[in-house]
């Protein structure tokens, strides 16, 4: 018990539990948030209420992040410890990470103004002339390229209000142009369910180009469609990435030229906020 090792309990956590990958790392890396601020030879089994109360006061006041970032940490750690005690695998008898959460005021969710839209859409356009006009030549030298791909990401993020990860998800079989819709499986979604949503007439052109260049790429009904990498010049792929951090760097990309900040989730608050005004 005593000798138990971090590692050891969260391949224990993970062993009891049917997480993602994706979520296996956010674990890990809470866990060693707090093995940096406990020390090298911290063990579980020495882990008191006082040193967490410590490392909230760590976390909030020397490095001044927000009381929502605390009590996602403490969410994480509570389930790891309370699966520990409940088995038998630790020796304390009460969780220490229990009753240590903070009040978080939650901010008001960031949105995409009309003006906002307008203005990334206008930068989009400026950037697909001057793709037009050098060609496949500096493709691999700006994030934005291809402007026609990177538009279709972005009509579909704001037509559907999809999450970053069920767009990841969307596989060629997926997509029904026939009945209008877009299956977004369970293995992408937050609450593990399948989900469908319509495929609006402004969406469905650039959906059906889409799919057309895939195919004629190469991928399959079960291969993903928002890959970038189908459409770089065969000079560049070299340089592959995966989908999730060419999509990160697109708009990081976007944010900079626009003078805002541009994400996938502030097109879903944002079609979340008009449908709310909507008679």
């Amino acid at each position: 018990m005593d000798s138990m090792t971090w590692d050891n309990l969260l391949d224990e956590y993970f062993f009891a539990r049917i997480l993602r990958p994706d979520t296996e790392s956010s674990y890990r890396k809470v866990v060693n948030t707090f093995q940096v601020f406990a020390g090298a030879d911290n063990r579980p089994a020495q882990v008191t209420r006082q040193q967490v109360l410590a490392w909230r006061r760590y976390v909030l006041h020397q490095r001044g992040l927000k009381g929502v970032t605390w009590n996602s940490k403490i969410t994480h750690m509570r389930a790891v410890f309370n699966l520990a005690i409940e088995e038998k695998i630790l020796p304390q008898t009460e969780n220490p990470f229990n009753g240590v959460k903070v009040n978080a005021n939650k901010n008001k969710k960031k949105t995409l103004t009309k003006k906002q839209l307008t203005a990334l859409y206008l930068t989009m356009g400026q950037f697909e002339e001057r793709e037009r006009r050098t060609g496949d030549n500096h493709r691999a030298r700006c994030a934005l390229y291809p402007t026609w791909y990177w538009l279709t990401v972005l009509d579909t993020l704001r037509y559907t209000g999809m999450r970053q990860n069920q767009l990841l998800h969307i596989r060629l079989g997926d997509v029904d142009l026939n009945e209008r819709r877009i299956i977004l499986c369970s293995e992408g979604s937050k609450n593990h369910y399948e989900h469908q949503v319509p495929v609006v007439k402004w969406l469905y052109p650039r959906l059906e180009i889409l799919l057309e260049r895939a195919r004629a790429a190469g991928a399959k009904l079960n291969d993903p469609l928002f890959c970038v990498n189908y459409f770089t010049a065969k000079t560049d792929r070299g340089n592959e990435t995966d989908p999730l951090q060419t999509i990160k760097s697109f708009f990081r990309r976007l944010s900079k030229e626009c003078g805002f900040d541009v994400g996938p989730h502030r097109f879903r608050h944002t079609l979340a906020t008009e449908l709310m005004k909507a008679p």
